[in-house]
């Protein structure tokens, strides 16, 4: 039970045990260990172990390992393991830590948290379901079984996971009960209501939008010989390729690069109700934070694609994002079409 009970404890960590910045006002630090309200020369903040919990997904071999040490059946590990997933929030508004647990049809165990921008709408937040979900197309898991969350999923989630390919026979436990996405979102509105192809790809399912750079983005991306942004241009397309866009057919993709050099990078995921759709940045946003970014304003680099003249584009909203939790983040757009 030894790594079971490190796991479980580390839920119950005093903040500091993040890495919690000193010398930001209190307001500006209530409710999650990062916040990104800090100046820009404020202190990198310590980098210390989480006893174990420091990854947001296990492998299917590390799972196992945990079921036959404890003794526990999946429902049972997924449940267990709520609690200190929760406390990898950033909720710096709300201050209300939520985390999911979920397995996935490839074995592996996948973390989900809340994620909340201090200084802008509400609406650009992550809810931990979604987080879960990006978390599973960055590993191309190709379905959820099953997923224990710390509390009830709102309308906005129940709505996302409609558009998962597993939202027939996927397991929410919640409340200490379990239930089918039927039994919580009855009658739903998805993807049968809009889709006219029945053999359109769901999310999670391989995607592949034939996509290539404009010549004039071609141009821009060849006029600049830097490592990093050539990095960050190629992840950018290859999640716009890869982007989950039925409905609207405007497929993007974006990818931010650190000054230490690292990328990351995310697609767009729509949804049927367009609302609950999650943006190419959050989506690299979370690609980020599950590698342990301490500080979005880490961020030097970010590359947008996104087909040129489409009825929905992402760079707007994506600069004013910017402007709060990267402002010195320089961001380039680059227009892609069809291949």
């Amino acid at each position: 039970m030894d790594r079971l009970r490190e796991l479980q404890a580390n839920g119950h960590a005093d903040p500091s045990a993040h890495g919690q910045v000193t010398g930001i006002h209190p307001s500006e630090r209530q409710g999650s260990y990062i916040v990104d309200s800090s100046p820009q020369d404020a202190a990198e903040p310590e980098k210390q172990s989480n006893k174990g919990w420091e990854k947001f997904w296990l492998e299917a071999t590390e799972v196992q390992d945990l079921l036959k040490e404890n003794k526990m059946t999946e429902d049972d590990l997924l449940q267990s393991l709520i609690t200190p997933a929760s406390s990898l929030a950033r909720p710096p508004i709300s201050s209300f830590h939520v985390g999911a647990v979920g397995l996935g049809v490839s074995g592996r165990l996948y973390v989900g948290v809340n994620l909340e921008f201090a200084r802008l709408p509400v609406n650009n937040s992550v809810h931990a379901e979604q987080f879960l979900v990006v978390n599973a197309v960055h590993h191309e898991e190709r379905a959820i079984t099953k997923m224990a969350v710390s509390a009830a999923p709102c309308g906005h989630c129940r709505q996302f996971y409609s558009e998962l390919c597993c939202a027939e026979t996927i397991t929410f436990f919640f409340g200490g009960k379990s239930f089918g996405l039927a039994d919580i979102l009855p009658q739903r509105f998805g993807p049968a209501d809009l889709l006219t192809e029945p053999d359109t790809p769901l999310l999670l399912q391989p995607q592949h939008n034939p996509l290539e750079l404009t010549a004039e983005a071609q141009e821009l991306v060849a006029s600049r010989n830097e490592v990093p942004f050539l990095e960050a241009a190629k992840a950018a397309l290859q999640q716009a390729i890869q982007s989950y866009a039925p409905y609207s057919h405007c497929p993007s993709g974006l990818a931010i690069a650190t000054a230490g050099g690292a990328v990351y990078s995310g697609p767009y995921l729509e949804s049927a109700a367009f609302n609950p759709s999650l943006g190419p940045l959050q989506a690299a946003v979370i690609d980020a934070v599950t590698d342990g970014i301490a500080y979005y304003t880490e961020v030097q680099e970010v590359v947008l694609v996104e087909v040129k003249d489409a009825h929905v584009q992402h760079a707007a909203n994506v600069r004013i994002i910017l402007e709060q939790i990267a402002p010195s983040a320089l961001l380039t757009v680059l227009l892609a079409e069809s291949s």
